[in-house]
């Protein structure tokens, strides 16, 4: 199976350089909710304004190097629990739903920070309570993004998200849900996770070249995913999470393309999504 899968990248790597799709970047465009049910109306009023702050933080910044960009969604809900007044400040105890509607969601429910009517948000490369925390969700997003356009390309982003957790610790707020957050970025940084990573890249770009009628380079991709997917334990988190989000497109995919064998592999790599396999089996031929 290591010299079919060899010959495989090969093949794909060639492809690729004959009918290269232009490389795109990402911009992210915030939507942000404040629920503040929790709150007296007196309170509420302490936070006007901190909507319109943080999508501006958002929207007004290029979070990526490249002019050639898309866009790309990102919902912030914001759930304040209370707001705790302390001598030299107000904090606030929220909870925040991240994502992009699609393959990226973060729940975090320890997020703490200091805001007054009033405050405006800087990129800076100083930790801030609550910038920093949506610097850390945004830059592991964009990772995931860019894994996509490039084998591991999300790397850099990985890092400014690891460098913003490693700030943290020398802060009061880290044991604020700091601890935890910089354990996640080991965790999905990790080497381990490499696999994983390719896998999401492959399938990305089997996509990409079936949308543009690349018939034949796309079915080489996907010779790949499921080679891989062989080579995985079905029983690691990782590799659900790609079954889950991907079984339906995957099964679109290899059907439209004829690819019965790789279909009838993924029955037996993947029993949860068996049905799924079977019904997009036999729409082949018909």
């Amino acid at each position: 199976m290591k010299n079919q899968l060899s010959f495989l990248l090969v093949a794909v790597c060639c492809a690729v350089l004959l009918s290269a799709v232009p490389g795109r970047t990402q911009r992210l465009i915030g939507r942000v909710t404040i629920n503040t049910e929790k709150l007296t109306p007196e309170v509420q009023t302490k936070l006007a304004g901190l909507q319109d702050q943080i999508v501006k933080y958002i929207n007004e910044y290029d979070w990526t190097d490249d002019s050639r960009r898309y866009n790309i969604d990102v919902l912030v809900d914001i759930y304040v629990e209370r707001m705790e007044p302390l001598s030299y400040e107000e904090r606030w105890e929220v909870r925040v739903v991240i994502s992009n509607q699609g393959d990226f969601q973060a729940s975090d429910r320890r997020w703490s920070f200091p805001y007054r009517q009033g405050d405006q948000f800087v990129h800076s490369d100083r930790f801030h309570p609550l910038t920093s925390l949506l610097d850390f969700y945004f830059n592991i997003l964009l990772a995931q993004e860019y894994d996509k356009v490039s084998k591991l390309g999300g790397t850099p982003y990985y890092q400014k998200a690891f460098d913003v957790a490693q700030q943290s610790k020398f802060t009061e707020y880290f044991n604020q849900g700091w601890k935890e957050r910089s354990e996640h970025i080991e965790q999905v940084r990790a080497e381990s996770r490499n696999p994983l990573r390719e896998l999401e890249y492959f399938f990305a770009q089997a996509r990409n070249r079936l949308r543009v009628d690349d018939r034949k380079t796309s079915e080489q991709y996907l010779r790949v995913v499921v080679l891989r997917l062989k080579g995985m334990n079905a029983e690691d988190e990782g590799v659900q999470r790609f079954y889950q989000l991907h079984h339906l497109d995957l099964a679109r995919m290899l059907s439209n393309l004829g690819m019965s064998p790789q279909l009838q592999e993924l029955t037996a790599l993947d029993p949860p999504h068996t049905a799924t396999y079977d019904e997009f089996i036999k729409k082949i031929g018909q």
